[in-house]
């Protein structure tokens, strides 16, 4: 919860939601607790308990109002995936992204393996560890295949050498914690 304060009280920082998020405004608001402790939402929810009520609605509405994407230059920054029509390089930038479906977004892992480009758009993704991509649990590092980066090194798999990763976009650099 700490680091996530701290993302909320810096505005130069853009959160992206993720399913996470989305589960927790789905408990919320339907009361419905199952997936979201099946994802490992219980540990979230305790420390959620333990700070006052308010807190609880207003990381409801910080989560409601946060975006599902992003571009940043040639950067198309999603929690999970992305829908590519066959007519995709024919589209505007502003179209292509209206095309996508929050849920998609926030969800979809169809296009591991079969990667797709938009122009000369990077997308920079996370939700699928790459130790599952690559069945890799030794050398965890970000996976840059056609067109997308793969950036969640598994962070909840400290046992198969999960880390956090990060990428600087302005020069690619790659850091890990």
């Amino acid at each position: 919860m700490e680091i996530l304060d701290y993302i909320i009280l810096h505005k130069n920082i853009t959160l992206l939601k993720g399913n996470h998020e989305q589960m927790y405004i789905d408990f919320y608001e339907n009361n419905d607790i199952s997936l979201w402790y099946y994802n490992g939402g219980e540990i979230t929810h305790s420390q959620i308990v333990n700070k006052e009520i308010r807190y609880d609605k207003s990381l409801y509405n910080y989560f409601k109002k946060l975006p599902y994407i992003k571009t940043i230059n040639k950067f198309i920054l999603v929690h999970a995936g992305l829908n590519f029509p066959d007519n995709c390089n024919y589209l505007s930038i502003d179209d292509f992204i209206k095309y996508q479906d929050e849920d998609t977004c926030l969800w979809n892992r169809e296009n591991i393996g079969k990667e797709q480009k938009y122009r000369d758009y990077t997308v920079i993704c996370g939700h699928t560890p790459v130790q599952s991509i690559t069945n890799n649990y030794d050398d965890v590092r970000i996976l840059k295949r056609y067109g997308t980066i793969y950036i969640d090194c598994g962070c909840v798999f400290e046992k198969a050498n999960g880390k956090v990763a990060c990428i600087r976009l302005d020069d690619m650099a790659e850091f890990y914690i």
